[in-house]
């Protein structure tokens, strides 16, 4: 992602580079790991990722086996996003690690927003404000 940001620099054309991530945040890695398998691999309609796999590697051919492996778990869990997966503090430290990476954002999914926001956002969201990544009430450090 440097020699993105670099290239841009250079052409006078600053770049900023987002993701996407899915979360399942759960009081313990257990729970949050057990829910994971329960969606993500025990209950997947696994017809509809292979072909989701299928329209987006079409040309996937010399992608190792693992490789593909991992893309399809991946595209069962959230489209393909980055997983945030595990405790508050774990879910915390993988969004930081974005950050650390050179993010400057990633939008969240999770698999019922309705039921399972509010914990993201009671048990993270502080834990993002106490490392200074996130100001209360949502404003972005450094933004005006």
């Amino acid at each position: 992602m440097g020699e993105l940001k670099a290239k841009a620099k250079a052409a006078n054309k600053p770049v900023e580079v987002l993701t996407f991530s899915h979360v399942v945040c759960r009081p313990t890695e257990q729970e949050a790991r057990d829910y994971l398998r329960h969606f993500a691999q025990d209950n997947a309609d696994w017809g509809a990722v292979d072909n989701l796999v299928a329209l987006q590697f079409a040309n996937a051919q010399s992608f190792p086996h693992d490789l593909l492996a991992l893309i399809r778990d991946r595209m069962a869990a959230g489209h393909g996003g980055f997983p945030l997966v595990g405790t508050p503090e774990q879910v915390a430290d993988g969004i930081c690690a974005l950050a650390e990476a050179g993010f400057k954002g990633t939008t969240l999914s999770f698999v019922d927003y309705v039921k399972e926001f509010p914990y993201f956002r009671d048990t993270v969201l502080p834990i993002l404000e106490a490392r200074g990544l996130r100001q209360p009430g949502g404003a972005k450090h450094g933004s005006q």
